[in-house]
């Protein structure tokens, strides 16, 4: 999402969930995105785009303003209901075989619960999810807490946007809009990576 705002060209390279050995070789552990620069290799998000966002275009300042812990507080909090509701269909999408498939679903289980006991309660995280999201919506202006798009909406906006693939759940109009603006101005296209790429390595 912050290459498409930033304009910025760049090469994707899509690992199997269970590739250990690449990241590890990479940055020393399993963690991701990687991106490689001329002079280093990180693996930490906002570490990433903070290199890259040499104009300041995605306001850092408003996230020193409003600070990390209360954003983190709005991820974890979101998180939660989200990846409960979410897992057990991410697993089938296109960056799963069924090896990593079964990786995934094995190490995420062993924390959450088996992944066909969490489809069976979605009423109960739906319930839990659906005051946080009207939160959420009375901090849009019509971004969070701002009238222009800044480095929190990447953060919030790439978490909540995962629900797009759990089954006929509808966001509020104001979400809808609020995550589809983010698109537009991203240039964001969930999961095209995938489709461009016939050969995960």
């Amino acid at each position: 999402m912050a290459l498409g705002f930033l304009q910025l060209p760049y090469a994707s390279t899509v690992l199997r969930y269970d590739d250990e050995i690449t990241p590890v070789k990479l940055t020393g552990k399993k963690m991701l995105p990687i991106m490689k620069f001329p002079d280093s290799t990180i693996n930490e998000s906002l570490d990433i785009i903070k290199k890259l966002d040499t104009k300041n275009q995605l306001s850092f300042n408003f996230l020193e303003k409003i600070g990390q812990a209360a954003v983190d507080e709005w991820l974890t909090k979101l998180g939660s209901p989200i990846h409960n509701l979410c897992m057990p269909y991410w697993v089938w999408s296109p960056e799963f075989d069924s090896q990593s498939r079964q990786y995934f679903e094995n190490k995420k289980s062993a924390k959450r619960g088996p992944f066909a006991k969490l489809a069976q309660q979605r009423p109960q995280f739906e319930a839990e999810l659906g005051p946080l999201l009207k939160e959420l919506e009375a901090e849009l202006e019509p971004f969070f807490q701002s009238s222009t798009v800044t480095i929190v909406d990447l953060m919030i906006g790439a978490h909540v946007w995962g629900l797009y693939v759990l089954p006929e759940f509808r966001f509020s109009d104001k979400l809808h809009t609020y995550l589809q603006n983010l698109k537009q101005l991203c240039a964001f296209n969930y999961h095209a990576d995938f489709w461009r790429q016939k050969d995960m390595k």
